[in-house]
């Protein structure tokens, strides 16, 4: 059977929670080497196939993990033929990882969702008011009778589109820049996904340490008395958002 990698961590630390069942309710053990181990469970490549029961058990491992302290949580279906392999890919990526394991050490990550109150900028949102279905279904003319005229309504309706998609983006920016004020200080590094016409919906993700978790959770409870954006906080997680910028590391060649 082949090895599936959950998360890797520092050696030595805390040991597993046991029992520790992971993808298939195999048990989830540790492969160290020098000053980095692996949590690892045998498991068919038959088995892999992502649904919902599996990406839970994978989760749950890598959430046990991150409770005993830092982890790099590794993409879901990392597997390699055998140990030896981690083993190997430990001491190739042994100072990255080492590297990456002390820039998240006591930090957890805390999600926040921002979705903005109607308005104008609903114009962009695909089966927003009749003005977008409008709007998204002009085509540029081709020429012929009245080719001026319906030239002109598909400019006049491009533009606005635009304007509406502008003061949308700047909304969410300035959505941003009050959350980023309520928490400063208590975060280390912060990511965001900008929200699109198909999601208009802006993700902040922040590295705070875990310390500081519960004054995060205050200045969110203050923020939402103020904020005229629907908010919904989330976490504390393992620091999934903060390990992506390095995904050639979160990967396992293929057997």
């Amino acid at each position: 059977m082949n090895c599936l990698c959950y998360c890797i961590s520092h050696h030595p630390g805390p040991e597993l929670p046991a029992p520790l069942l992971g993808v298939g309710g195999r048990p989830v053990y540790q492969v160290a080497h020098r000053r980095l181990r692996a949590a690892i469970s045998r498991v068919d490549r038959a088995e892999l196939a992502p649904d919902l029961l599996r990406v839970r058990a994978y989760e749950r491992v890598v959430l046990s993990c991150h409770r005993q302290g830092a982890v790099i949580p590794m993409r879901y279906g990392c597997v390699v033929a055998q140990e030896s392999l981690v083993v190997q890919l430990l001491d190739e990526h042994g100072p990255q990882y080492e590297a990456l394991l002390q820039e998240l050490d006591g930090c957890v990550e805390m999600g926040l969702r921002v979705l903005l109150p109607s308005g104008p900028w609903a114009a962009v949102i695909p089966g927003g008011p009749e003005g977008s279905r409008e709007v998204a279904g002009l085509h540029p003319p081709a020429a012929g009778a009245a080719a001026d005229r319906l030239g002109l309504a598909y400019l006049t309706a491009r533009k606005a589109h635009y304007a509406h998609q502008d003061r949308w983006t700047k909304e969410y920016r300035r959505a941003m820049d009050r959350c980023l004020a309520q928490f400063a200080g208590l975060f280390v590094k912060y990511k965001m996904e900008a929200p699109s016409p198909r999601l208009p919906l802006l993700s902040l993700y922040f590295l705070v340490p875990r310390e500081a978790v519960a004054s995060f959770r205050q200045a969110f409870r203050r923020l939402t008395e103020t904020e005229p954006a629907r908010l919904l906080l989330s976490g504390p997680w393992p620091p999934y958002n903060f390990v992506t910028s390095s995904p050639r590391l979160l990967q396992f060649p293929q057997a």
